[in-house]
Order: structure tokens, then C-alpha cells, then sequence
């Protein structure tokens, strides 16, 4: 019996070890491995050299990337999506699943909402778009059924003009870009900029996995977004 158990215990070490093992590789070659797809996930080489919205407020030596999806839907819908989005209000079109696990959903329809909800469309700059209870976006710009763009750091978008920066500063945007398509429907172009004064450990798991895990969700929210508003043409 002792035998067995010992036997069970060394088993359980060896999987453990190896799980932590992958782990410990993904996170150190996956995401520098893929960043080159990531980085430019379903957008063309136009749409990646474009200047978008957005481009001006964070000067970005540390992270840009931009992303797109053609949705069969109109810019209006597709925009309507997106300015609902967010904690408390209509989630974020990915996994729910983690934003329960992490205390940072609490969705009006108590998973992402696949309908238009009147009571979130009429979001205007200033406004805040919280990510969780401790982080928000504050919304910087925005034309409706053209442009949203977002903006989160430790200092305010105002203060990344002045000279000079604090110490230690870090800055993120996020612009949700919307151009028509001959037939009816959207191209949505998502850029995501980030910079600061982080070094060492802190650049590399901003640059590493928290930019790929970054890109794998913000990626699940667009063809969130794509389906929901399919969903509500058909």
C-alpha cells in the first residue's frame, strides 16, 4: 500500500514537472515565436502601415500591433457593439467563462450581450469603460460609426504631451476602427498601442505573454463582435 502510494506520489510529480515544464517553454518561445502573425492578425500590409485614430495619443516604442475582420453587417450595428462593451455593461464578445472566473464581468445579460441594448448607446468622450473594479479605459475620441478609441496608464492622456514625463510612466490604447464595404457590410481594423519605462522582466512579459495573451483575446472579442452582428442581420 505504502508502495502504491509512493508510486502515485512520484506519478503525479513527474506530470506536474512536465505540465510546468510546456508551461515555462510556451511562455518563452510562443509568443516571440508568433508575434510576427499576431502582431498583424487577419490585417493587410495597407492596413498595418495606415495611420488610424488614435495613433497621436501614446507614442508606442514598445508595442504596436493592428488587427482586422470583415463583418456582414453595417458600420452602425457593428459600432453599437462596441460602445457597449466593457464590465457591468455588456461584456466583451470572448470567453465569459474568464471574466466570471475573475471577478470582472458582471454583464447586464449576465454573459456578453448578442443584442443591441439601448441603455449603453450614448457613450461619449470621458466616459470610462472598465475592464475590471480596478482598471479602465477612458474613452479619448470617437466618431460614431467610424472610430472608438480607448485609452488606460498611469498617467493621464493629456500628461504624455507634457515635458517632463514621471519617472516611471506606462500608457495603452486601444482604437476600434470602421470603414464600409461595397456590399453592405464592415471592415473592422482594431490598433493597440503601448509604451512606458518598464525594463528588464516587466518589458519582456509586456512584450512576451501578456501581448500574446493580449492578441488571443482581443481577437476572440472581434469575431465576437463579427458573429453577434451577423447574428442580428440574418
Amino acid at each position: 500500500m505504502r508502495l502504491s502510494i509512493l508510486r502515485l506520489l512520484r506519478g503525479t510529480a513527474i506530470a506536474f514537472g512536465a505540465l510546468l515544464g510546456i508551461l515555462v517553454l510556451g511562455l518563452l518561445f510562443v509568443p516571440p515565436a508568433t508575434r510576427w502573425y499576431t502582431d498583424s492578425w487577419g490585417a493587410t500590409p495597407e492596413e498595418v502601415a495606415a495611420v488610424l485614430p488614435g495613433d497621436d495619443v501614446v507614442p508606442a516604442e514598445r508595442e504596436i500591433s493592428t488587427k482586422a475582420v470583415t463583418i456582414a453587417a453595417p458600420p452602425e450595428v457593428v459600432y453599437a457593439l462596441i460602445q457597449q462593451m466593457g464590465q457591468h455593461r455588456a461584456g466583451w464578445y470572448g470567453w465569459d467563462w474568464f471574466y466570471h472566473a475573475t471577478k470582472s464581468s458582471d454583464f447586464i445579460d449576465g454573459h456578453y450581450s448578442t443584442r443591441i441594448v439601448p441603455e449603453l448607446q450614448d457613450v461619449a468622450v470621458g466616459d470610462e469603460i472598465w475592464i475590471n473594479d480596478a482598471v479602465a479605459y477612458e474613452v479619448v475620441e470617437l466618431v460614431p460609426n467610424e472610430s472608438f478609441v480607448m485609452y488606460t496608464g498611469s498617467v493621464s492622456h493629456e500628461e504624455l504631451a507634457s515635458t517632463p514625463l514621471p519617472e516611471t510612466w506606462s500608457a495603452n490604447t486601444m482604437a476600434w476602427v470602421l470603414t464600409p464595404t461595397s456590399d453592405g457590410g464592415t471592415r473592422l481594423v482594431v490598433r493597440l498601442r503601448a509604451d512606458g519605462t518598464d525594463t528588464g522582466f516587466t518589458r519582456w512579459l509586456w512584450n512576451g505573454p501578456l501581448n500574446f495573451g493580449g492578441a488571443l483575446f482581443s481577437h476572440k472579442t472581434m469575431m465576437g463582435i463579427k458573429r453577434t452582428a451577423e447574428a442580428l442581420e440574418d
